[in-house]
């Protein structure tokens, strides 16, 4: 089957041209599946954002594309090469000119929705509401057949993107109404953890106080906090957490709050010895059970592979660091943590629950 080409410089003028009406002030929903577009461009998968908005780009700039496919190799009449047009025209795009609207994934196609050759109802997601998303794209997308049919709804999905944008800006604009003291910060996060979010909350509990820490210390750092449940297999991330010093690998942390095995803890202790680097701290959430093996064990063989690996509960963690950062950090807590959830582009779900705890908490207003 011959892959149908998508011309990237016509594809641009399209996109600006969808973005500048979807702009307008009197803009009125063009597409007979406008609901549909908003189901999945408001709902929390991500990567089903990019997908449809992907497809409709494509469908918008040669109507020979088939809108299921995601892959050129696909077997459907159509076929295009889905992944190359969102990763190098859609994704600098929306960073460009709607930061976060679609979720500021850098490789959504690499995740595992994306990575069949087409939709299809049939293709592995989560029941609910993943598989409903799913067989919504496969029900209306093959229904939009011409080229301004592909434009109207695109349009709207950029209308989408912008509302999804201006929402975030919205909600990242809290304002602090006071300093919290390390006691009621050691109750905000143990608060935070009561609720896993996907493993997100573990992460925002160890990346918080790790960049105050590092404020702390001489020379340059910087703190990566890599995005949860999400493929980093083209990215250079050796853990959940990395900490440089002057350029330097400084600490590798993996975030861990559910039940894990001997296979993940040696997936993350080969990742850092691929890095070069020697040494490990594995941080286990209030949800985290290791089974098949023993700590001790762990050790040993990470030991045999020249990284010093460490397992240290999310309990003594915080008190470790809350011990360590600077007095005047703490008035940094609350806005580091949302420049955390959206470094990490957690969901939205993810940041209300910690906006609603903040507020709970006498944090925010």
């Amino acid at each position: 089957m011959s892959e149908v080409r998508v011309d990237k410089s016509q594809a641009y003028e399209i996109l600006v041209q969808a973005t500048q009406k979807a702009g307008t002030k009197e803009y009125n929903w063009q597409s007979k599946f406008s609901n549909e577009i908003q189901t999945v461009l408001f709902g929390t998968h991500l990567t089903f954002r990019y997908i449809l908005v992907t497809a409709l780009l494509a469908k918008a700039t040669n109507p020979q594309v088939n809108a299921l496919c995601l892959q050129a190799g696909s077997q459907l009449q159509g076929a295009y090469d889905a992944r190359s047009l969102c990763h190098g025209l859609l994704v600098p795009f929306e960073r460009k000119y709607f930061d976060g609207g679609l979720g500021s994934s850098n490789e959504p196609f690499l995740n595992k929705p994306a990575r069949a050759p087409e939709l299809s109802p049939t293709n592995p997601v989560r029941r609910g509401n993943d598989q409903m998303l799913l067989n919504l794209l496969c029900t209306f997308l093959p229904k939009i057949s011409s080229q301004q049919e592909a434009f109207d709804a695109l349009s709207d999905s950029i209308r989408c993107c912008l509302i999804n944008f201006l929402k975030k800006k919205k909600e990242n604009s809290v304002q602090v109404a006071k300093v919290p003291s390390l006691y009621e910060m050691d109750y905000f996060l143990e608060d935070l953890l009561e609720q896993a979010c996907s493993g997100e909350s573990l992460v925002l509990a160890i990346g918080v106080l790790m960049k105050l820490y590092c404020a702390a210390l001489a020379g340059k750092t910087k703190v990566e906090i890599h995005v949860v449940n999400q493929s980093g297999a083209s990215s250079k991330e050796v853990s959940d957490i990395d900490v440089y010093l002057n350029g330097q690998l400084l600490y590798a942390v993996e975030a861990k709050d559910k039940i894990f095995t001997q296979d993940d803890v040696n997936h993350a202790v080969r990742k850092v010895v691929e890095s070069g680097f020697d040494r490990l701290m594995f941080v286990t959430g209030p949800r985290a059970t290791l089974q098949g093996s023993t700590e001790d064990e762990l050790i040993k063989s990470a030991a045999k592979r020249g990284v010093y690996l460490t397992f240290i509960s999310h309990k003594e963690y915080i008190k470790l660091f809350l011990a360590q950062i600077l007095p005047t950090s703490t008035d940094q807590f609350f806005v580091t943590l949302m420049s955390i959830a959206r470094e990490a582009r957690m969901k939205d779900d993810t940041v209300k629950y910690l906006q609603k705890l903040a507020q709970k908490h006498g944090f925010i207003e």
